[in-house]
């Protein structure tokens, strides 16, 4: 296993050592809610991952650590915690648990599961692996990511190092969902993911949605299973890059025909051609053995019935993501009273639909007597005193959920419908030509700029009359299918040496120059870019 490539980050769980000694809790360790933390397992970009100990039940679990300040520095971090909050729902017997968050003034805390082992280590210390042995670990991590595609959420940094192993050599990933919430948005940047797993669309700075850059990454890993060393291969990056891009490679002469016609369609530079989750699984190789749990599952609501409303579920949502009743009873009216095909669901919708399926995958890891059910639903961890879900409320087809007497009683009135507000321009135009008519306006107002390290962000500068130079940033993102939006925000203001001694500081630091300078490059922008 030479020629495998070790990206293994410390700051992911890693090889964790099995338990403690009852004398821990006399010694003098840090303690964060209910959790006694232990050590430091590793630090990563937003702080560090520690292992800890649940005070009650005595349980593992590992706290990821996220720095306030650090995240506020990306502009993200109201939406970071959005994301968290929705992890919190997904529930499945392939991925790491986010069992809660705790929020301190200078942290967010993930309280994750823990597991022995890293798929990484495993291989390397085997070399490669049987097709079969290979297969089942696939079948695992397919099952997980079609269980998340169908959810919108997309790893987009899918390697061994992020697979983790339980006792029984269970798959489960890890880091799934965070990287995904911190591009959002700015899923145009192509920063996210390794370089030997990550897909031609990425390192050459194109578009990309999310699942297809996953199926690549999947190819990677599993040729890299099967054969004990990657595709594409060197220690320069230029190079690696190169023979990414060119989408070529040889097969050992050892591996099957079958794998070789899953490989070679999963490997493929043109995304559009790519295989999907849903491909993978009906192909011949992957169908072999596989477990009935593992298969896909079928629409959970056929287009011409009514979405089954349940009260445990929506008691589910509103004590772990906060939302309101009636929004939630509104989203699921509205799908009601629509085609089914082609229509589009909000944020509430998708919740619910997945902890319905939450339901729908327990039911079927019962029937198929998986063996980790009694872990498979614990929302906090387990033996915890608070780790038991309610089951006992009723499941009834709704009719008119606005006017239902519970909300009367209560007081709640109908709202008006909520607006999205976005700012900056708004376009449908092609990426590429609005990042051209970017530059043309700038020229043409005699700014200037640097060179750019990202395609989609320009920082840039001009000089006041008042002598000081102002500082903007522009970013182009993508707010839904070919709908995009120009943002523009003030990257910093630094006084230009020869400001006169005296001048006012308000005045120096007031936004109004950079909302003056913003109406001029709009304006500049108005004649060739599209607005909707």
């Amino acid at each position: 296993m030479s020629n495998y490539h070790h990206h293994h980050d410390q700051s992911q769980d890693a090889l964790i050592p099995r338990l403690l000694d009852d004398s821990v809790q006399q010694l003098n360790f840090k303690q964060i809610g209910k959790y006694l933390i232990l050590k430091t397992l590793g630090e990563g970009s937003f702080g560090k991952v520690k292992l800890a100990q649940h005070v009650i039940s005595g349980k593992q679990v590992a706290l990821k650590m996220i720095n306030r300040k650090i995240l506020s520095q990306s502009d993200m971090q109201g939406r970071i915690e959005r994301e968290i909050e929705f992890l919190k729902l997904l529930r499945h017997p392939h991925i790491i648990k986010l069992y809660d968050v705790i929020k301190t003034p200078d942290e967010i805390v993930m309280v994750i599961e823990v597991a022995e082992y890293v798929l990484f280590d495993y291989l390397v210390s085997k070399g490669r692996f049987s097709e079969d042995e290979s297969r089942k670990f696939f079948h695992q991590i397919i099952a997980a990511m079609d269980y998340c595609h169908r959810h919108k959420i997309v790893h987009r940094d899918l390697k061994p190092e992020n697979i983790l192993l339980d006792h029984q050599l269970n798959v489960k990933i890890t880091d799934f969902g965070l990287s995904n919430a911190m591009i959002d948005g700015d899923f145009l940047k192509t920063s996210c993911g390794s370089p030997d797993y990550a897909a031609p669309e990425i390192i050459n700075g194109k578009l990309y949605a999310g699942p297809e850059v996953d199926v690549w990454s999947l190819g990677i890993m599993l040729y890299g299973m099967i054969c004990g060393q990657l595709p594409f291969q060197d220690e320069y990056i230029p190079n690696l890059f190169k023979k990414i891009s060119s989408g070529s490679f040889i097969f050992p002469d050892f591996i099957s025909n079958e794998v070789k016609d899953l490989l070679s369609r999963m490997l493929i530079v043109n995304p559009v051609k790519r295989i999907t989750i849903t491909e993978i699984m009906e192909h011949e190789w992957f169908k072999q053995g596989v477990d009935d749990y593992i298969l896909p599952f079928k629409d959970l609501n056929c287009k011409d019935e009514k979405l089954i409303v349940e009260e445990s579920i929506i008691m589910k949502l509103i004590s772990t993501i906060g939302y309101d009743r009636q929004d939630i009873f509104e989203a699921i009216e509205e799908y009601n009273s629509h085609e089914k095909l082609g229509f589009k669901k909000n944020e509430i919708l998708e919740a619910y639909l997945l902890l319905k399926e939450n339901k729908a995958l327990a039911k079927k890891l019962k029937a198929d007597d998986f063996n980790n059910m009694n872990n498979f639903f614990s929302p906090s961890p387990p033996l915890s005193p608070n780790g038991k879900v309610n089951s006992g409320y009723t499941d009834y087809p709704i009719e008119n959920p606005v006017t239902d007497q519970r909300l009367l009683s209560r007081g709640v009135k109908n709202r008006a419908q909520k607006h999205k507000w976005n700012f900056g321009i708004r376009s449908k135009s092609y990426p590429l030509d609005i990042m051209l008519e970017i530059y043309y306006a700038l020229q043409r107002l005699g700014m200037e700029w640097l060179k750019p390290n990202e395609i989609w962000v320009v920082r840039t500068r001009w000089k006041t009359n008042d002598n000081e130079y102002l500082n903007m940033k522009i970013q182009l993102y993508q707010l839904q299918p070919e709908k995009y939006l120009v943002d523009f925000k003030i990257d910093n203001l630094e006084m230009a040496r020869t400001c006169p001694v005296g001048t006012d500081v308000e005045y120096a630091y007031s936004v109004y120059p950079f909302l003056e300078k913003v109406n001029e490059i709009i304006r500049e922008l108005s004649v060739n870019v599209q607005k909707t």
